[in-house]
C-alpha cells in the first residue's frame, strides 16, 4: 500500500515565507516548518487516500509496517525555512527524555541541506569541552567562545545526535529526519521576543544535564546502488534512522527491498511515479512493507528516503 501524506504547518518566530509559496498557503504568517510526515500524537499528518491520520492508521495496521517495534510511528519528516536564526539547543536521548520527560523517545536527527546562501553557516558542537567551563561562559553570555560552525552549501548532510549543541541559522531551507519526539531544551534565544513580547523560556539546566561533548557529526555518503536510471546514496547510518537518496532518470525496478520495514519518501526535485502513484516537488509516500518486494519508478526526480532501524 502507498500512503500519500498531507502536511502539517507550524508558525515559528524565525520562519519565512517559503513554505507558504510552495504549498500555496493563503496567510502572511512565517511558516517556520512543514510536517510531511508526522504521526505524532497532538500534530499527525493526514493520509490523503484513506481519511484518517497517520497516528491511528499506524496503530491499527501494524502488519503493513512489518509489526515494527515501535508503538508508534517512528519518525518524524520537516521541511524547515529559517528565515532568522532558530535557537541554540539540545535533545535528549531516550534514556534522558524517559528521565526527564516521561516520554519514550528523545531526538536523533539529521539534515538535508536544500537551499542556503554561499555564506552561511550552521552552528554544531562545542569549541570547549568542559561543562563547567560552558557553564561559565554562558553566565558570561560569551558565545562565540562556545559554539562550533560549519559552512553549509546545498547538498550537504549532517548528523546531529542526541547531546549535540546545535543551531539552524537564517536563510537556511532544509530537510529533516527526526525521532518523533519534540522534545527541545534551549540554551539561548538571542534576547528576542514573541508575539506577546516575552521572552521565549530557556531550558539550561537541563541541557547542560544532556549536552554530550564528544560527537562526530560528520557523515560520509556512500554510492551503494547505480545503474543506467537510478543512482541510490546512503547518506546517514545510524541506530536510529537511514537516510538515503535516489536520482531517477527514466524507469528502473528496484526489487525485495524488504530488509527495511517500510519507507518515507520525500520528493525534492523533479517529479515521476512510484508503482503508478505521482509524486511532486515536496510531495511525500509512505511505502508499505509489501511495496517494498517491486519498487517501480518512472520520471526524472530525487528522492530522499528514510526508514527506522
Amino acid at each position: 500500500m502507498i500512503l500519500k501524506i498531507e502536511p502539517v504547518f507550524s508558525e515559528k518566530i524565525w520562519g519565512g515565507k517559503r513554505l507558504s509559496s510552495f504549498f500555496n498557503i493563503k496567510n502572511n504568517k512565517a511558516i517556520g516548518e512543514a510536517w510531511i510526515v508526522s504521526g505524532y500524537k497532538n500534530n499527525s499528518s493526514k493520509i490523503l487516500n484513506k481519511n484518517v491520520n497517520l497516528y491511528d492508521f499506524y496503530i491499527n495496521n501494524k502488519p503493513l509496517f512489518n509489526n515494527y517495534k515501535s508503538d508508534y510511528f517512528p519518525l518524524l519528516i520537516k521541511l524547515i525555512d529559517a528565515k532568522e536564526d532558530l535557537s541554540i539547543q539540545v535533545h535528549p536521548n531516550d534514556e534522558q527524555a524517559k528521565e526527564l520527560e516521561n516520554y519514550p523517545y528523545g531526538k536523533s536527527e539529521a539534515w538535508y541541506i536544500l537551499d542556503t546562501n554561499k555564506y552561511n553557516e550552521i552552528i554544531i558542537g562545542t569549541k570547549i569541552k568542559d561543562k563547567l567551563e560552558i557553564k561559565n561562559k554562558i553566565k558570561e553570555n560569551k558565545w562565540n567562545d562556545i559554539l562550533s560552525t560549519y559552512k553549509i552549501k546545498k547538498g550537504d548532510v549532517f548528523n546531529i545526535l542526541p547531546g549535540t549543541l546545535h543551531a539552524i541559522k537564517g536563510n537556511t531551507f532544509l530537510y529533516e529526519v527526526q525521532q518523533s519526539s519534540d522534545i527541545t531544551y534551549r540554551f539561548y534565544d538571542y534576547d528576542r521576543l514573541d508575539d506577546n513580547k516575552q521572552k521565549r523560556p530557556l531550558d539550561v539546566k537541563k541541557a547542560l544535564n544532556v549536552l554530550n561533548l564528544n560527537i562526530d557529526v560528520k557523515s560520509e555518503i556512500k554510492n551503494i546502488f547505480s545503474s543506467n536510471n537510478l543512482k541510490i546514496s546512503s547518506l546517514i547510518r545510524n541506530s536510529i534512522f537511514n537516510l538515503e537518496k535516489w536520482v531517477i532518470s527514466g524507469e528502473d525496478i528496484l526489487k525485495n527491498y524488504q530488509d527495511h520495514n517500510f519507507l518515507i519518501v520525500t520528493n525534492i526535485k523533479g517529479e515521476g511515479s512510484i508503482n503508478n502513484i505521482n509524486i511532486k516537488k515536496y510531495e511525500s509516500l509512505i511505502l508499505t512493507y509489501d511495496e517494498l518486494l517491486e519498487i517501480n519508478l518512472n520520471g526524472n526526480f530525487t528522492l530522499l528516503v528514510s526508514n527506522p532501524n
